[in-house]
């Protein structure tokens, strides 16, 4: 279907059902970058190859519809179709309404002279569909308790501006940016030919001089990385010498108890110790005061067991012990 253009022309008149519809808000933008900024957002919309997109303007807000599967002729000339929503009257007053198209129908809210929302369904919607456009665009369910009966609007003149300013339709500035871009192209590559020969020659004249650096370097670094290596090695070492030893422990340990006492188990996690000593003492109180005055071991707690007496101390403790008033040691 063909129908007259804004500047007299013929324009190709696409039915709704064959068309996306967005809407978009730019009036936080100045008019002179309305346009290009509602181009590039229809274009995110509907990246596809072939994609069409007609925007028409009531006041900052943005009319987008977009068609996919348009015929050569027209996907050289973009600007020479139209939707078909465009041409239908617009209402006299707000709300919801329900347009019969070429195919299908269309259902649209209106509010403040423009145009809101819009939804095409092949058929009548059903009451759920329609409650469920109407709450898509804010309205409460006492607005859409029912179906409304598709309206004939019959055709008009656009009720939506065309975009000014631009000289031709986007496809041939898009043509043209491409042809710009091509021929600058062309008059650089020359000099990046010429660039890339130079920069050819001096790499390699500086890997033939890295090469001879690195050769006489070699000695010095294999030097190195052993002096790493060993390093690390008496690194390791100095690690397991960290602390007291089990074997220094063991003689403090043993040293304030009595001379039938001896060691039958040893565990030492971290600064956890836990040794068992068997001895014909069997009262823990006496182990625990055996360990007055000896800042490392004060913090012992003794618990008589099957095997022995089972020492408990805590030698993260010990600074601590040296410096606060607190209890040397409990009996359990």
């Amino acid at each position: 279907m063909r129908a007259g253009g804004p500047l007299g022309g013929l324009q190709f008149v696409v039915p709704r059902a064959d068309c996306q519809y967005r809407r978009m808000d730019f009036s936080n933008l100045p008019p002179r970058q309305r346009a290009a900024a509602a181009r590039i957002a229809a274009r995110r919309f509907d990246p596809r190859p072939g994609a069409l997109v007609h925007v028409a303007w009531t006041g900052p807000i943005a009319h987008a519809w977009t068609w996919v599967g348009a015929e050569p002729a027209i996907l050289a000339d973009e600007a020479s179709w139209i939707p078909e929503t465009l041409l239908r009257a617009a209402p006299a007053g707000d709300g919801l309404r329900l347009l019969r198209q070429s195919r299908g129908v269309e259902g649209q809210y209106w509010h403040d002279g423009r145009l809101q929302a819009s939804q095409w369904w092949g058929a009548p919607p059903a009451p759920e569909a329609w409650q469920r456009f109407a709450r898509a665009c804010g309205l409460g369910p006492e607005t859409a308790a029912s179906v409304p009966e598709p309206l004939d609007a019959g055709w008009s003149d656009p009720w939506g501006d065309a975009p000014r300013g631009l000289p031709a339709s986007p496809a041939i500035l898009e043509r043209w940016a491409w042809t710009t871009v091509l021929v600058l192209v062309a008059c650089a590559l020359g000099w990046q030919v010429a660039a890339h020969a130079r920069w050819s020659m001096a790499q390699s004249r500086l890997d033939a001089r890295l090469d001879a650096l690195r050769s006489r370097a070699a000695p010095l670094l294999a030097a190195r990385e052993r002096a790493d290596t060993a390093r690390e090695a008496l690194l390791a070492l100095r690690e397991l010498q960290q602390g007291t030893s089990d074997y220094r422990l063991m003689a403090e340990v043993m040293a304030p108890l009595p001379e039938d006492a001896k060691l039958a188990s040893w565990v030492r996690d971290g600064a956890k110790l836990q040794a068992t000593v068997q001895s014909a003492d069997t009262d823990p109180r006496h182990f625990v005061a055996a360990y007055d005055g000896q800042p490392r071991l004060s913090g012992v707690i003794a618990t008589p067991d099957p095997r022995g007496m089972v020492l408990a101390f805590d030698l993260d403790g010990a600074d601590a012990a040296t410096t606060a008033a607190a209890p040397t040691g409990a009996a359990q």
